[in-house]
């Protein structure tokens, strides 16, 4: 049977420097990463359980990888997964058969200057990381001196091993640091809430506490009660938020599993971590205990007679006065900060919102609705490389008679995935240039929808034996012809050899399409026609189809494993779903600020809606009176709304304030939208001020629907 597995090639020192534990067998050792040595393998744990339904009578056996034998020497303990959180090999291999079978990567790795390997070193006992990095810094100056740069020399620097890519890490630096800002703003806003909530709940326990005060309870067992009520109330919380933190963990660590052609994106490990959770709960706990004990403590020295006298002032510390003008309680400082932050995070979540729907409308040049696209490999095969091209162009036209086909195709790599690139010089330009290429059979362009602008596309013509023929998209013309016609003209591809350089006459120019990546700008590009150049092993398979490219997934899968039993197929997927791939950054932020946004929001409108009920059940007898004495419910709802808008005002003008002054960080995380976007802006502040007063109203109605008579009999 054949299969696709992920390898990863190491040196023989990789296993004892990692101090790697297996499961039977050894590891690669330094005999086995040398020229002449038995090829050996170690599978990982999974491949193991999968593939070989855990026998440890694998040791000792054979595995072909591209039809090379391989003698499999152990199986890695379950704990050990990989070195990188979006990899992870099913095989292990010593760096000398790989380089030996991998022509074109050992090529690579003359060039000292092209990045192909991690190091990864261990310490002696007693060795400071500084005497590390000064040898290492020694080791670069001899590279300099044998192999110098152009522009500077190399700088190594030291840093412990790391489940994510330092690369990966610089890239998510932005976005990990605006979630860290907006938890530390969910968490000052669940702090806020929950002493808004138990100050609310003391000041209508009151009189309570104060009646227990009068009769004879003392000021310790007073605070004990609250404190032990309180303990509970965090502790459940705490339960709660760790039933949730799991799926929670695991929800932010698929976002990171991007399908690909290549696939081998996979989700992240991302667990719940002891040290967040006890501050979690050790600041609910303190905010739980520090709210509580206040009341207690104010009940347990007021003066009992002015508390227990009916309509007695509730608040704490009773309504303070500057220049004849109320001021604002604790309550209301609490709603205002509320307000603040839940509009610092709706505006963010609104400006993500837009960058993912923006990002959602790019056009990468094709037509990729109904598109599937695989990788497929003759490696596993006894395809000779002559016979490469009659192969895969027999592939594709053999699937093009398919009633759910409508068209495919094959390029070197596909459309929106790493690509190549070649030294060209352009016919009136005396300088070579980097410029991104692809190899592609006729029919390419029309089967996915690029349109020829000028000239003509690749024919069936266009072989070993017809001359050399390129196409350019309209970057390219732009860029090195403007103002004239490229059609006609030449230009020359530097090899990697001693060979002189091969001049291609240009017959076309194409629409620009997103090569690499979806994000960017479309990129200077040519294309050379396959049949005129030796094929790879594997090659990109493009297939167009009539229906549903989800369901027709299997079917071209079982249609190339009947085609060729023994192929490797890479992976097969919709391009929809690799477009999607490249917008998983904007999807997580556009998701996980939306929750921190609606859960900011209803602890916002909670708050509101507790301070005004007590606003309410103060104030009923005034509202009796005001009502005995003519006032409409209008009136009261009027009366009601326009003592809570006031804090509310103010926490949308400091929230905005705060938005402002966040442009720098919130700009990374942006597409096609500014910070200061106004619609942004306006439906953040809308949607709260919404729930604001909703959260008002709902207790400005039940006051207008009192009766005027059991009002004034209250208290």
């Amino acid at each position: 049977m054949t299969e696709v597995a992920f390898l990863e090639a190491v040196s023989g020192g990789f296993f004892a420097a990692l101090d790697l534990s297996l499961t039977v067998g050894r590891g690669i050792t330094p005999d086995d990463d040398r020229p002449g040595a038995e090829s050996v393998a170690v599978l990982s744990h999974a491949w193991w359980q999968r593939s070989f339904n855990s026998d440890p009578a694998v040791l000792g056996s054979t595995i072909y990888l591209n039809f090379r034998p391989f003698a499999v020497v152990g199986v890695m303990a379950p704990e050990f997964i990989g070195t990188e959180a979006n990899f992870r090999p099913d095989v292990w291999i010593p760096f000398a058969p790989f380089s030996d079978r991998y022509t074109s990567w050992a090529a690579r790795a003359e060039d000292r200057d092209v990045p192909l390997v991690r190091v990864y070193g261990r310490l002696r006992p007693g060795v400071p990381e500084e005497q590390a990095t000064a040898e290492l810094e020694t080791i670069a100056a001899g590279l300099d001196d044998v192999y110098p740069r152009q522009d500077t020399g190399r700088r190594p620097r030291l840093e412990a091993a790391n489940w994510i890519d330092p690369r990966s890490r610089i890239a998510e630096g932005p976005t990990v640091c605006l979630m860290m800002v907006a938890a530390g703003v969910l968490l000052l806003l669940v702090c806020a809430n929950v002493a808004n909530l138990l100050l609310a709940v003391a000041l209508g326990r009151q009189h309570e506490m104060t009646m227990k005060a009068a009769l004879g309870a003392s000021p310790g067992r007073l605070i004990r009660q609250v404190l032990l009520e309180n303990v509970l109330l965090s502790a459940a919380a705490g339960g709660v938020a760790l039933l949730l933190a799991g799926p929670a963990s695991a929800r932010l660590g698929s976002y990171f599993a991007r399908p690909s052609v290549w696939g081998a994106n996979v989700a992240r490990e991302a667990g719940v971590d002891l040290r967040v959770v006890a501050f979690a709960i050790g600041i609910a706990l303190a905010t739980g205990v520090v709210a509580g004990l206040l009341p207690a403590i104010r009940a347990s020295r007021s003066d009992l007679l002015d508390a227990l006298t009916p309509g007695a002032d509730l608040t704490l510390g009773g309504h303070r006065r500057l220049w004849g003008r109320r001021l604002p309680g604790v309550n209301d400082l609490l709603v205002t900060v509320q307000v603040a932050l839940s509009a610092v995070l709706l505006v963010v979540a609104g400006l993500v919102l837009r960058t993912f729907v923006t990002v959602g409308d790019l056009d990468p040049g094709f037509g990729f609705d109904r598109v599937v696209v695989t990788h497929i490999s003759t490696s596993s095969t006894t395809l000779q490389i002559a016979e490469r091209d009659r192969f895969f162009r027999e592939v594709a036209a053999r699937l093009s008679e398919e009633p759910w086909v409508r068209a495919a195709t094959v390029a070197d790599y596909p459309l929106l995935s790493p690509h190549l690139e070649a030294e060209v010089q352009f016919e009136g330009h005396s300088d070579h240039v980097p410029l991104v290429y692809s190899k592609v059979i006729p029919g390419f362009f029309d089967a996915l929808g690029i349109e020829v602008n000028r000239g003509r596309e690749f024919t069936v013509g266009d072989t070993m034996a017809a001359p050399d023929v390129a196409l350019i998209n309209e970057s390219a013309a732009g860029r090195f012809f403007a103002g004239q016609q490229p059609v006609g003209s030449r230009l020359w591809w530097s090899t990697t050899d001693d060979q002189d350089d091969r001049a291609f006459e240009i017959v076309g120019v194409v629409r620009d399409t997103k090569t690499r990546d979806l994000m960017s700008e479309p990129e200077p590009t040519v294309y050379f026609s396959y049949p005129q150049h030796p094929y790879s092993t594997g090659s990109a398979l493009l297939v167009v189809v009539h229906g549903d490219p989800g369901a027709a997934v299997p079917q071209l899968h079982r249609w190339l494993r009947d085609f060729e039993p023994h192929l490797a197929i890479v992976n097969v997927v919709t391009y929809n779903d690799v477009v999607r791939g490249y917008l998983y950054t904007q999807r997580m932020n556009a998701e996980m600020f939306s929750v921190l946004a609606l859960l900011g929001l209803g602890l916002a409108a909670v708050g509101i809606f507790s301070v005004m009920s007590i606003a309410v059940n103060r104030r009923t007898r005034e509202i009796g009176i005001r009502m005995s004495v003519g006032a409409a419910g209008g009136d009261i709802n009027r009366l009601i709304i326009g003592r809570a808008l006031p804090p509310v005002v103010l926490g949308i003008g400091l929230g905005l304030a705060v938005s402002f002054a966040m442009t720098g960080l919130v700009r990374s995380l942006l597409y096609g939208v500014e910070p200061t976007d106004p619609v942004s802006l306006a439906a953040g502040t809308g949607v709260l001020l919404a729930a604001a007063l909703l959260a008002a109203y709902l207790p400005a109605h039940r006051a207008a629907s009192v009766d005027p008579v059991k009002a004034l009999r209250h208290e």
